[in-house]
């Protein structure tokens, strides 16, 4: 059996298992065991709220593969919002390699950084794949391969890209028929819940709801307990499957 014919079996294999899937874990988790089957080693979903950016600080970010301090500048410390790439690809509206987006345009001071960063990290090779759902919920994808070389094999990237679409379009279903009744959150862990969602740490949570820090870690342990889960990404993927936070 040829490369292209395992890749295809993976890929009829993937879309299926996907449409069979109702919670949005299962469906990442599915997206992540086929890209890394694919060859890819790292992976990338931002779940947009409807008419945001995919850099805004509402999106959820589901991230595979990169380092921690990677993330942790990323998510926390508002890198993400002088990323440029992921806005020019969904502008493109087809799949696009990092190093295209970044030459599409003139980049300001800011952006220009993101991008020396980026190079510091050795994370500057991969493809962005924008990704169109119903109802105006759009979301955008990134990978990177153990084979550089691999970023320039259409034919795989359209495997990709295929597999993260259907994922990204089975989401969308699920969110839209999220069901909010099966857990219900008080006022101030709704609250403490959005902030979550949004990747504030306890102690900026505790500032943003003047409490202390002791009592925004409670209401997060509360939540926790209450979702049936065991980290933040979890609270969140949970939290927007039964309609506790709207995307």
């Amino acid at each position: 059996m040829t490369l292209q014919e395992k890749q295809e079996i993976i890929l009829s294999k993937t879309v299926e298992e996907i449409e069979q899937k109702n919670r949005v874990a299962d469906i990442l988790r599915i997206l992540r065991s086929a890209s890394i089957s694919l060859g890819a080693n790292r992976i990338s979903y931002h779940l947009t709220p409807k008419l945001h950016s995919q850099t805004d600080e509402s999106v959820h970010l589901i991230a595979e593969g990169f380092p921690k301090k990677w993330i942790e500048l990323y998510e926390h410390e508002h890198l993400r919002e002088h990323d440029p790439i992921p806005d020019i690809v969904m502008r493109h509206g087809e799949p696009m390699l990092w190093q295209d987006a970044i030459k599409a345009r003139k980049l300001n001071p800011q952006e220009r950084s993101f991008v020396a960063q980026l190079e510091a990290f050795g994370l500057h090779e991969g493809v962005g794949i924008p990704l169109f759902g119903q109802k105006v919920r759009s979301a955008y994808s990134s990978f990177s391969f153990r084979q550089t070389e691999m970023l320039f094999d259409k034919k795989l990237i359209l495997k990709v890209s295929t597999i993260a679409l259907a994922a990204h379009v089975r989401i969308c279903r699920v969110l839209e028929q999220a069901d909010n009744i099966k857990v219900h959150l008080s006022e101030r862990e709704g609250q403490v819940m959005r902030q979550i969602g949004n990747g504030r740490s306890s102690k900026i949570i505790a500032a943003e709801l003047g409490i202390s820090q002791t009592t925004a870690e409670t209401y997060v342990r509360r939540i926790f307990t209450k979702l049936e889960v065991n980290d933040r990404v979890g609270a969140t993927i949970k939290a927007l499957e039964l309609g506790i936070l709207n995307l």
